[in-house]
């Protein structure tokens, strides 16, 4: 495992052009994980979640029976 010392050193010669994308890389990092809360707005975003079922090797529409020996 890496410590900052030597971490310090790599970016010390990561060459210019990289050096944006390595500072977004940070930024990323330091964003907050996403949270119970994010996840249950995400199924009002997904309109079909729960739309399908899925029996064995069969999938079909919720509200729709059929015959799978056709």
């Amino acid at each position: 495992m890496i410590n900052r010392e030597q971490l310090k050193l790599e970016i010390d010669s990561i060459d210019e052009r990289h050096i944006e994308v390595l500072h977004r890389i940070i930024l990323a990092l330091k964003q907050p994980l996403l949270t119970s809360t994010l996840t249950e707005k995400t199924s009002e975003i997904n309109p079909l979640k729960g739309s399908v079922t899925f029996e064995h090797d069969l999938v079909s529409p919720i509200d729709m029976s059929w015959d799978a020996e056709q």
